[in-house]
């Protein structure tokens, strides 16, 4: 009993002094854990006033971490934060930006690169003009977006079909038969879910679409953070890990999941991040 109320202890006294950026995100994380939290019990447990945590609270909102309720804060429903891009694209952008750029370095100068619509793989998007590619092609719009604005010297392919804004991008079969008919030297994906040595996602269009992105490349690299090795909620099979020639994660990803993937016949990249 002792040594459970030390462990309390030094747990609030890690909260104290963090920055505001690493207490909104022990925040975020604290509310995740517990579905809701009350003002009153987010301003005791970070030992600010309730003041500053309807601040933290109001910057999380905007970002898309968390809803607002009366009285305090709800985790965003995993069902909703896996689909819609908005969230997405405000989580984990240190670590994604780091994985992206070690990432693109894999990119020979010429390649036509298949990129798919994770935010994690659009974080490429800045460091793909130096690989010189000779084409690119997604079914991601806002990927097609920033490249042909920001690059417009690269060629660019769009594999259209249904559009969903939840994941701004095309997703079904219209889009993997149109994968069909095209090649790619590198294909680049990350993915929501890892578990069992395979990729799930819970999205059945998706899923198939993610498939057929990954398959049509040469060479098939995997962009994919230490979280994602925890999350049991993918419902459809993508692809099995094996299938890939390079993995590119996090530096500090547990021992366990550093096994799992060395048993395999790839190459891992690890990528020291914040």
């Amino acid at each position: 009993m002792y040594e459970e109320a030390d462990e309390g202890v030094r747990a609030e006294s890690a909260l104290d002094g963090l920055t505001p950026d690493a207490r909104r995100t022990e925040l975020t994380r604290y509310v995740g854990d517990r579905t809701t939290a009350k003002i009153e019990e987010l301003a005791e447990r970070f030992s600010v006033s309730a003041m500053t945590v309807h601040r933290d609270l109001d910057v999380l909102t905007r970002a898309g971490l968390i809803e607002r309720i009366r009285g305090g804060a709800r985790a965003i429903p995993r069902h909703i934060s896996e689909r819609d891009v908005r969230l997405r694209s405000g989580t984990k952008t240190a670590q994604k930006e780091a994985l992206a750029l070690v990432a693109s370095a894999l990119a020979r100068d010429g390649d036509i690169v298949a990129l798919d619509d994770s935010t994690t793989v659009a974080a490429m998007c800045p460091y793909l003009a130096a690989r010189k590619p000779s084409a690119v092609i997604t079914h991601s719009l806002g990927v097609m977006h920033r490249l042909s604005q920001e690059n417009p010297e690269i060629t660019m392919v769009g594999l259209g079909g249904q559009y969903y804004p939840e994941t701004d991008s095309f997703l079904g079969a219209v889009v993997v038969d149109q994968i069909s008919r095209v090649f790619a030297d590198v294909a680049f994906i990350s993915t929501t879910s890892l578990k069992n040595t395979a990729l799930y996602h819970p999205d059945a269009e998706a899923a198939l679409t993610k498939r057929a992105v990954a398959m049509m490349g040469d060479r098939k690299v995997l962009l994919v953070d230490s979280s994602k090795f925890e999350v049991k909620s993918g419902l459809y099979h993508v692809v099995d890990l094996a299938v890939f020639d390079d993995v590119v994660v996090e530096a500090d990803l547990p021992a366990e999941h550093r096994a799992q993937l060395e048993r395999l016949d790839l190459t891992v990249h690890y990528v020291a991040t914040t």
